[in-house]
Formats: structure tokens, C-alpha cells, sequence
């Protein structure tokens, strides 16, 4: 009988076991900022390049329904401009292949590298994914976390807007506790 009760609570216990956190309802949390981001700009950007990074963090508050939010003024990252890619070099030992780079609360832009505003802002786009925390995606034709920003559709450099799978991989990484369906 007690074998029969504990065999019982196990099976009960386990039911639904494995499966996603995710919140049937999306109007559960419309707007709400689970990741508020305060992030300091380095001055030596002129106001175009602010804007379009400003553009980029929008893309991602858009595209993930507010989840993530970016705040001005605060430590938790700080986006540099750089004037040359030898100045990654500290960070990054294959600095001599890359214009950006986000590491450890940071993100360094070589800003004379990318002269084309929709592919600064599709750059600034991959790399505070990268702060959030996704890796590069290989498996999807429309994504901003390519491992080279030359993959980076143009269409997307054109018309920042976030693709689904950009938005699902940051679902993943942050459990989102809102559904997309």
C-alpha cells in the first residue's frame, strides 16, 4: 500500500517534467522589462553613430515585446569607440578578423571600419546580442548573430527589425516566461 502511494506521488510529481516555463498567455507580461540594461555611450561617437546604436537597442526591445529595455546612463555596459581594429588586441586574439567586439560588460566598435549606417547599426545589433548573451547562428538565413557581418542579410541593414529566431534565442537563453504563440 505504501509502495503503491509513493509510486503514485512520483508519477505525479514528474508529470509535465522537462517542459518549457513558457506562459500560454502572452498578455501575461505585455511591455514588462524583465532586463533593464544601463549602458554609457563613449562620447568620441558622433550623433549619427548614437542614433543608430540607439536604433539598435530598439531593435532588440521590439523584437523581444520588452523583455530586455535599454536604460542611459549606468555601468552595466559600456559601449567604446575605437579608432583602429589594433585596438582590440588586448581583448580579442583574433582582433586582425573583427570590427567589434562585447566581452565582459563591454562592447569595443572600430568605428572607421563600417562606413554603411545600416550595417553600424546591423554591427551594434549583433553585438548587444552578444551582451545578452547569444552566441553566433549559423542555422538561419535571417539572423543579426551571423558569426561575420558580411552574412548579415541586407535587407535587415535596410529594415532593423529583429528576426524570430534572434528573438526565440534570447527566449532560450533568458526564459522568457511569456509565450510567442
Amino acid at each position: 500500500m505504501i509502495r503503491r502511494a509513493f509510486v503514485a506521488a512520483f508519477l505525479i510529481g514528474t508529470v509535465g517534467a522537462g517542459q518549457s516555463d513558457a506562459v500560454k498567455d502572452p498578455g501575461e507580461c505585455p511591455g514588462a522589462c524583465a532586463s533593464p540594461v544601463h549602458y554609457t555611450l563613449d562620447p568620441q561617437f558622433n550623433a549619427d553613430e548614437r542614433v543608430l546604436i540607439e536604433q539598435a537597442m530598439r531593435v532588440w526591445e521590439m523584437g523581444t515585446r520588452g523583455r530586455v529595455c535599454f536604460v542611459p546612463g549606468g555601468r552595466d555596459l559600456v559601449i567604446e569607440k575605437l579608432d583602429r581594429a589594433e585596438e582590440l588586441q588586448p581583448w580579442d586574439p583574433e582582433w586582425p578578423h573583427h570590427v567589434a567586439l562585447a566581452r565582459a560588460g563591454r562592447i569595443w566598435i572600430v568605428g572607421a571600419a563600417v562606413d554603411d549606417p545600416g550595417e553600424f547599426r546591423g554591427l551594434a545589433v549583433h553585438e548587444l546580442g552578444h551582451h545578452l548573451g547569444i552566441g553566433h547562428i549559423e542555422d538561419a538565413a535571417l539572423t543579426y548573430m551571423h558569426s561575420t557581418i558580411n552574412d548579415t542579410p541586407v535587407d535587415l541593414w535596410r529594415h532593423a527589425r529583429l528576426p524570430e529566431r534572434d528573438a526565440r534565442e534570447y527566449c532560450k537563453v533568458h526564459r522568457c516566461t511569456c509565450s510567442y504563440d
